[in-house]
């Protein structure tokens, strides 16, 4: 039957002077070349996640250029389809595959209806939505009449058509029309350049034969079912722009087949760090094949890990100096407040217990408390005590004066601190107080001078705030402010917990991480959480007496512990480096941008546990 109907089309296409001069400038889809293109991602696209994947889409065709596709939907709109398609499933096939169209392909739809008569729905149009209103509102009534069906969607490509576009009509019909009409029309259609794919409601072996070699005439293809809930997925099974298939592969690896609709594909493929060459291959219907290519540089930004430690004497301490911390306790009535079910100066006495066995042996310890010895009805602002002073085997003594605290007075923070200047005595090391504190000075001193008088004579004032409560933001902002005035850190604890981990962090030395003079990150030695960084240039000091600084470079997934040694006075450092897994920089880029501009004066960028 299809040699007797090409014979009758060869025929048809001779006595027609113009079809056999346009021929030549659009030939059969079987004597061109499969074109393919891929339009995302840009050749310029990187990423900096590590390991990822990116979806390449582009478009392919064996029928023209792949630079503009111009698609003409031309749909049967006859009375016979209520019976033969009462839920109008024609429809919702066209409209999944509009839906299915790459959204990033330049692709302009039209709609035709046709019955006895054909009739522009939609004008072509980039509007996706547009088309699939006019695919939704297709009437049912008349005859069939596929060659005014197609001669209108030739008269709307010739009108709004792009130079160079390749040009598809997707007709679909439910019956049988004039042969010799349909067979002029399909001539009409390749000599303008554009491919005809047809699909078949029903099983007349007659609409059959003519719709299939349609199709074949202008290097389209043919789909027929009989059941009408299967052309949703009949519509996406037409290869519109004559390529059966396209492959994507990177660096060499098996190739994964895309997602076509349209002459559109799209699929996803994994990336690693490096360069990932991409290779999108189309086969057209006739086994032709054709491939590009796209080079996607992934870029290695995950984040390093830094952590600062500390040897003397072949040992691990919490300071390379002689270290003097005197522990400073609120014991006022507000310690009486709860948290976690039990009050606060509770669970202050159980960690300080419980610190006192293992801090370390190189560090010289004291405690002095405010509050505990005068109830707070007598307005006592002197009181504050030296309960246990700096000296050797003073653990024990320690622990005792920690279990017989009661919290009972006013909040003499000022005082306190004066007071704690004189506890060093003539010590001259490496020295800070830890003041340990749940609400501001209640009786009108100046805690802030007392900590720039502490930082005059060389002790730093460290500050944790422990279970502030409500006023959290008001007394936050008092007691940093009395850290800052000594060069000290201010830490919150609202937990048992957090205070045995603020206890740790402030008791050691204390150290800051700078970015171009910028202060990023900070730390204390002993730390068991080692910051995330971005790659870089970083400069490490130690904040000792005298201080001491470091420089490091840190590249992606490098987990670098930094550690100084102290031997006979002298100090030296070296770096251990091992690999840590990918891990995302995002939010430490986020962080230090925003320290960068000014937004943040001090706080680490972000921490990993083990």
């Amino acid at each position: 039957m299809r040699d007797t109907l090409t014979v009758l089309l060869s025929v048809l296409i001779c006595n027609s002077a113009l079809a056999a001069q346009e021929i030549s400038s659009a030939p059969l889809s079987s004597q061109g070349n499969v074109q393919i293109e891929i339009q995302s991602p840009s050749a310029d696209f990187s990423t900096a996640e590590g390991n990822t994947t990116v979806e390449v889409e582009g478009i392919a065709s064996a029928i023209g250029g792949v630079r503009y596709l111009d698609m003409m939907f031309v749909m049967d709109t006859s009375a016979s389809l209520r019976g033969t398609d009462p839920k109008d499933f024609r429809s919702t096939g066209a409209i999944g595959l509009v839906r299915n169209l790459s959204p990033k392909s330049d692709i302009k739809v039209g709609v035709v209806s046709f019955d006895n008569k054909g009739e522009l729905a939609q004008p072509l149009t980039s509007d996706r939505e547009m088309a699939v209103r006019a695919l939704r509102n297709l009437p049912r009534s008349g005859s069939t009449n596929l060659a005014a069906g197609i001669s209108a969607a030739l008269r709307e490509l010739e009108t709004n058509g792009r130079p160079g576009s390749s040009r598809v009509i997707m007709l679909f019909t439910d019956g049988m029309s004039n042969e010799k009409k349909a067979y002029d029309a399909a001539v009409r259609a390749h000599s303008k350049g554009a491919t005809i794919q047809t699909l078949l409601l029903g099983s007349s072996q007659k609409g059959s034969s003519i719709l299939d070699t349609i199709a074949w005439a202008t290097g389209g293809s043919f789909v027929q079912v009989a059941d009408p809930t299967m052309l949703p997925e009949a519509f996406l099974d037409l290869r519109t722009t004559g390529v059966d298939s396209v492959t994507l592969s990177v660096n060499g690896s098996e190739p994964m087949p895309a997602r076509l609709a349209g002459g559109t594909f799209a699929g996803d493929v994994p990336l690693e760090v490096g360069e990932n060459r991409i290779v999108a291959l189309a086969t057209s219907l006739e086994g032709e094949t054709q491939e590009a290519s796209l080079i996607v540089t992934v870029r290695d930004a995950s984040c390093a890990a830094l952590e600062v430690a500390a040897v003397k004497d072949g040992r691990p301490v919490i300071s390379l100096d002689d270290r003097s911390v005197e522990i400073v306790v609120d014991a006022s009535r507000s310690m009486w407040g709860r948290m976690g079910g039990e009050p606060k100066m509770a669970v202050a006495k159980e960690i300080l217990q419980d610190v006192s066995y293992w801090f370390p042996e190189d560090l010289d310890l004291a405690l002095r408390a405010y509050g505990s010895t005068s109830p707070s009805d007598n307005n006592d602002c002197a009181d504050s005590t030296l309960l246990v002073p700096f000296g050797d085997e003073n653990r024990e003594p320690i622990r005792r004066a920690v279990a017989g605290l009661r919290p009972l007075g006013q909040t003499p923070i000022a005082y306190a601190l004066n007071q704690a200047a004189r506890d060093f005595g003539s010590q001259q090391d490496d020295r800070a107080v830890v003041l340990v504190t749940d609400g501001i000075e209640s009786c009108g001193g100046n805690p802030i001078l007392a900590a720039q008088d502490l930082s005059a004579q060389g002790i730093k004032v460290h500050l944790i705030g422990f279970g502030l409560g409500n006023a959290a933001d008001e007394d936050t902002a008092s007691l940093r402010a009395i850290a800052a005035a000594s060069g000290g850190r201010y830490v919150t604890a609202g937990s048992a917990e957090e205070l045995k981990n603020a206890l740790t962090q402030t008791v050691a030395t204390a150290y800051s991480v700078f970015k171009d003079s910028v202060e990023v990150a900070s730390g204390s030695l002993g730390s068991s959480e080692p910051m995330l960084l971005p790659e870089g240039d970083y400069l490490v000091e130690l904040h000792s007496s005298p201080p001491r600084e470091m420089p490091v470079t840190l590249a992606p997934r490098d987990q670098l512990t930094l550690t100084l040694e102290k031997q006979q006075g002298v100090v030296s450092h070296f770096e251990r480096r091992s690999q840590l897994p990918h891990t995302s920089c995002e939010d430490a880029v986020a962080a230090m941008e925003q320290i960068m501009d000014g937004d943040e004066l001090q706080r680490p960028v972000a921490t990993i546990t083990d």
